[in-house]
């Protein structure tokens, strides 16, 4: 998908969290317009393991901070994503022609489990980030 874009609709109502959001959609874009080169697509997944690692810390204390009921739950699909990274990354170090093979496939999941982790999972505790800012 071309111009894989945020927009407002997406926001979870914490700026820093958005900002993630948003880098990972540069990300995104950033994968589809890749050359494919081994060291290309090694760097994209080295980014895809730091921004993992950076933003889902990040959103967890956020969410444990506004007292969001959903936390194990959600944690649970932070996790699933860090597995698929990582066999990822494995199948990508096995064979040669994995840049190839890989890339569209790691493009369209991330598409898709970005609109879907975003819109279904992260608009969850969008209310009690917002109900924590009103209070304040």
């Amino acid at each position: 998908m071309s111009n894989f874009k945020w927009t407002e609709k997406l926001s979870v109502g914490d700026a820093e969290i958005d900002e993630d959001h948003k880098e990972l959609f540069d990300l995104i874009n950033k994968l589809e317009s890749a050359d494919k080169s081994r060291s290309s697509m090694a760097n994209i997944i080295g980014q895809l393991e730091d921004y993992a690692n950076e933003h889902f810390s990040r959103e967890e204390v956020l969410m444990r901070e506004v007292g969001f009921p959903g936390y194990s739950e959600h944690v649970k699909e932070h996790h699933a994503f860090v597995e698929w990274l990582d066999t990822v990354k494995k199948t990508y170090s096995r064979a040669a022609e994995s840049p190839f093979l890989i890339s569209d496939l790691v493009n369209d999941f991330l598409e898709k489990w970005l609109c879907e982790h975003i819109m279904t999972e992260d608009m969850k505790y969008r209310d009690f980030i917002l109900e924590t800012k009103d209070k304040q």
